[in-house]
C-alpha cells in the first residue's frame, strides 16, 4: 500500500493522489475564499454562462470541447476566477468567468504575493 510523501496518508484516489492532502487543500482554498469575501448566488452564474458561449480563455464554442475525462462531471465549463483567489480574488461574480476544464486546470496561480 502507498504512502503519501507529503502527509503519511495511505487513501489514493483513481489517479493516485493523496486523499488526504487533497482534502486538505480544499479547506484552505474554502478558508481563503471566505477571507477574500465576495459571493455569487446559483442565478447569477446561470445568468453569467448563459451570455458565454465560448471559453473566456481560449474562445472554443462549449460543443468543440472534448467531454471531461471523469464521467462523474457532465459539462465542460467550469467556474474560473479572474483574479486568484490564491492571490486576494473574490469569489463575487464580478470576478468570475465561465472557463472550459481544459484552460482552468492548466491555470497555476503561482506562488503567494506576500504583503
Amino acid at each position: 500500500m502507498p504512502i503519501c510523501t507529503k502527509c503519511g496518508g495511505s487513501r489514493f484516489n483513481s489517479w493516485n493522489r493523496c486523499m488526504d492532502c487533497r482534502n486538505a487543500r480544499a479547506k484552505l482554498r474554502a478558508q481563503r475564499i471566505k477571507e477574500n469575501g465576495g459571493s455569487h448566488t446559483k442565478r447569477e452564474w446561470s445568468a453569467l454562462l448563459a451570455r458565454s458561449p465560448t471559453c473566456a480563455e481560449c474562445d472554443r464554442e462549449w460543443s468543440a470541447i472534448p467531454p471531461r475525462p471523469d464521467s462523474r462531471y457532465k459539462n465542460v465549463w467550469t467556474k474560473g476566477h479572474k483574479h486568484a483567489v490564491y492571490h486576494g480574488g473574490t469569489d463575487d461574480i464580478s470576478n468570475i468567468q465561465a472557463e472550459c476544464y481544459e484552460c482552468n486546470f492548466k491555470k497555476n496561480a503561482g506562488r503567494l504575493k506576500r504583503t
